[in-house]
């Protein structure tokens, strides 16, 4: 496969997960038919929930163009992500980004994409119960760990 595409595909990967919060297990069984016009919905491997999460411009673009560089049908998005040894690649390529220390000290992962999403959704002033559904979360208890890092202006905002 071709080096150029590989690292196309990785930075949509990381793309669709900044922008939508869904769970990297849940990214890498994406689908078209997981398209619904602005709506990405599927069911979430760990919790069996469904989702419906509005897509922004930017990510159906960007979806958009990775339909035009791949066979773009009922088989996965992301099929070159399908063995552990290509996941684990997928995930030392983001860590490579920053230093062996921080990674471990703040445990750089591809679920602090979901974190980033919940916090930057929280600093834009989406109420927490609104957060929870687009997460899928099932108790709010869950979501509300992602409430003690707003910015101070935002808390302050509410109060």
């Amino acid at each position: 496969m071709d080096f150029f595409y590989i690292v196309f595909l990785v930075k949509v990967f990381y793309e669709v997960l900044l922008y939508t919060g869904i769970r990297p297990t849940d990214c890498y069984k994406l689908a078209k038919k997981h398209l619904q016009g602005r709506y990405l919905t599927l069911r979430m491997n760990k919790t069996g929930g469904r989702l419906s999460i509005p897509l922004s411009n930017h990510i159906i673009s960007t979806l958009e163009a990775l339909s035009g560089q791949c066979e773009f049908d009922e088989t996965l998005l992301f099929k070159t992500f399908k063995s552990d040894r290509q996941k684990k690649n997928c995930v030392k390529t983001m860590q490579s980004n920053f230093t062996a220390d921080f990674v471990r000290i703040n445990n750089i992962n591809l679920h602090t994409f979901r974190h980033t999403y919940a916090h930057n959704m929280l600093n834009k002033g989406v109420p927490k119960e609104v957060l929870q559904t687009l997460l899928g979360h099932r108790s709010i208890k869950t979501t509300e760990i992602y409430a003690n890092w707003v910015r101070k202006e935002e808390l302050e905002r509410w109060v």
